[in-house]
């Protein structure tokens, strides 16, 4: 067994799993491996026609996050620049009247302030909602 198998085999005992833990954070995501005989072969994972794929599971961790930032820049594209940091999910506004900056944990949970952004420059009188 590959020092690499031996990593994903090991991952997958901790509580949760990491399968567990990349499952429950991607949960449009169908998260499964295939099997190349006796033997388990790449970790997949499927939302509608997306399928994307990886020999472990840090790589595949890699693979949905470059997936879903490019479906999120695609998606918002003229109204907000996605970007990635190590630890968060960013964007820019390209139109006024929003906030300027988002910042999240998440892709999903980005995904969710782009689409009902903030108002940015207006003033909130007290009393008023």
């Amino acid at each position: 067994m590959t020092d690499q198998r031996v990593g994903d085999r090991a991952a997958l005992h901790a509580h949760p799993s990491v399968i567990e833990v990349l499952a429950a954070d991607h949960p449009a995501w169908e998260i499964s491996r295939d099997r190349e005989g006796a033997a388990h072969g790449h970790w997949r994972a499927t939302c509608g026609e997306a399928v994307v794929c990886a020999p472990t599971t840090a790589d595949l961790l890699l693979a949905l996050e470059a997936h879903e930032l490019e479906r999120l820049q695609e998606e918002h594209v003229g109204r907000w620049r996605v970007w990635r940091t190590p630890r968060y999910w960013m964007a820019s506004a390209l139109v006024a009247g929003v906030e300027p900056t988002l910042m999240e944990e998440s892709a999903g949970a980005l995904e969710e302030r782009l689409l009902a952004p903030g108002p940015w420059g207006q003033q909130v009188r007290a009393g008023t909602p």
